[in-house]
């Protein structure tokens, strides 16, 4: 469900900044005087990764539970403007959503306990959720004195390099002696992206951004080791899904 929600909203983002597109050509045809190309720009920014959805639950019994945190994020930014307001745009990445924390180990080995029948669980928890996303799309501002409004449509790459990992010991199961685990993994993933940012003219090649930027993406496969049993929480793929709130400075080239 959510990857083909995600699908119809990344669809309709690009189709509303060529509307956009459209509307601005027709009203040059009623008006002579075109509007003033925008000035291209790169930047940095940094802030607050939040995640969202079944990526923050912290849910044994849903699969899709990420018990994600919230974290630092930062990275790079930048637009290329080709044809009046419309340009192309991109970012680097980097964000840490954290790790289980001892509330989170004590609530999976209740869970394991009770879908085993244990006399008691042990987790072990190590690792935390680290990536980097690369994205790319089409831009389109709206100018207004000394403020710019920036909104972009994006797709490309999560790089995951590392998540939370846990060992799971139980006690008192004849059917599963021996410890076993969810693995960390580091592979790299399909993610989209929607972004909206208020800019304010410093000077006239120095912007203050404010930026919020949306991400999802289906993540990578997670692989389960020396289990003997599928009773029990078991995840097999770990959605992604955040928002990030930042500020940044831009400069223009």
């Amino acid at each position: 469900m959510y990857p083909n929600n995600i699908k119809r909203i990344f669809t309709g983002l690009i189709i509303a900044v060529f509307a956009l597109i459209a509307t601005g050509a027709h009203a040059q045809t009623q008006t002579p005087a075109p509007t003033p190309t925008q000035v291209s720009y790169f930047g940095f920014f940094g802030g607050v990764s939040n995640p969202l959805g079944d990526f923050k639950k912290a849910d044994y019994y849903n699969n899709k539970a990420g018990f994600a945190k919230k974290g630092l994020t930062y990275g790079l930014d930048g637009t290329w403007y080709f044809y009046k307001n419309l340009g192309l745009g991109g970012a680097i990445t980097y964000q840490d959503n954290g790790e289980l924390n001892q509330a989170n180990a004590d609530s999976l080995a209740a869970g394991y306990t009770r879908s085993f029948s244990a006399d008691y669980s042990n987790i072990t928890a190590t690792k935390r959720y680290q990536t980097v996303n690369i994205l790319l799309g089409p831009q389109y501002t709206f100018a207004k004195g000394k403020f710019l409004l920036d909104l972009r449509a994006s797709a490309g790459i999560l790089k995951v390099f590392s998540m939370p990992e846990t060992s799971i010991t139980l006690s008192g199961v004849t059917d599963q002696t021996a410890t076993f685990y969810q693995k960390s993994t580091s592979s790299t993933v399909l993610a989209y992206s929607g972004t909206a940012a208020l800019r304010y003219k410093l000077s006239d090649n120095v912007f203050l951004t404010f930026r919020g930027a949306y991400l999802y993406s289906q993540g990578p496969s997670v692989t389960n080791q020396d289990r003997t049993t599928n009773i029990g929480r078991i995840v097999t793929k770990q959605p992604f899904n955040t928002i990030n709130t930042t500020i940044g400075l831009n400069f223009g080239l």
